[in-house]
């Protein structure tokens, strides 16, 4: 099983444990390495991001940790960038996750994950009631990112389907909503970006499956793309949370191999 997970968030954004804490709950989970993406600076809401002052110190502790545990895990510095993130210092991050987390209407932006309330009352007010033009909106900041060189991984592809697990919200085989899908995944494996298998929505209760959808995920690999398993943790639980689950999946859509950082570069391991 993969035993190593990229994506998790320390007390530096909106995770609950310190960098220290989740890197000793690594070693004795004996996970082969561990990465974290802290949330990048996003003006318009400081809720859950890093300041710049704070991204510094993030850096600057993550190096001296890596030195710290260097015989018993491998430690690296990535950043979770936001479509509308305003970082652009990237090259000291080892790599960078793209997400999307709003979508943008009128001059506003409305978040995508907080709640189903929150979601809705954006599309009811800004989109006349239409999801599904909500859904093509968000879809396309996430296919933007195919154009993003700094955006080594696809973080949560289909996060907009947070609150629709069994299709409360809106139906996922809709005309619209694949051609939204199907446009993105065609630009984003066209750069070789690598998709994140996330079970973050699992171990917070929010879902019972990882994004993406199987269906999703059966396109992705008829398209040649890659993948790598994360965690998206909030906390120690959420570290390689389900990922026998997730293997099981991938391997059901005919991935074979999975991408890891090892020895300081992205390499391909067999599943």
């Amino acid at each position: 099983m993969i035993n190593s997970d990229f994506h998790i968030h320390s007390t530096y954004c909106d995770g609950k444990n310190s960098l220290e804490e989740l890197i000793c709950a690594a070693v004795d989970k004996k996970m082969d390495a561990i990465g974290f993406s802290g949330h990048s600076h996003t003006s318009f809401d400081e809720s859950y991001c890093m300041s710049a002052e704070n991204t510094e110190k993030y850096i600057r502790d993550i190096r001296k940790l890596k030195l710290k545990y260097k015989d018993s895990i491998e430690i690296y510095l990535g950043i979770e960038k936001d479509r509308f993130s305003d970082i652009t210092d990237l090259d000291r991050f080892d790599y960078v996750i793209g997400s999307v987390h709003y979508a943008a209407k009128n001059g506003v932006y409305i978040p995508v994950d907080e709640s189903a309330e929150i979601l809705m009352n954006g599309v009811n007010e800004h989109y006349e009631g239409d999801i599904y033009s909500f859904c093509e909106d968000y879809f396309r900041l996430v296919c933007s990112l195919a154009d993003d060189s700094t955006a080594d991984i696809i973080g949560h592809f289909d996060l907009v389907t947070k609150f629709n697990e069994r299709d409360k919200l809106f139906d996922t085989t809709d005309k619209r909503y694949v051609s939204a899908v199907n446009e993105a995944l065609y630009h984003l494996a066209a750069k070789d970006k690598i998709m994140e298998i996330n079970t973050g929505a699992i171990s917070r209760g929010y879902r019972t499956i990882p994004y993406p959808d199987e269906d999703i995920l059966i396109k992705w690999r008829k398209l040649g793309g890659r993948i790598i398993f994360s965690g998206d943790a909030h906390s120690i639980d959420g570290m390689c949370f389900k990922f026998d689950q997730a293997e099981r999946l991938t391997k059901k859509c005919g991935f074979k191999t999975a991408v890891v950082f090892k020895n300081g570069s992205f390499e391909e391991v067999c599943l």
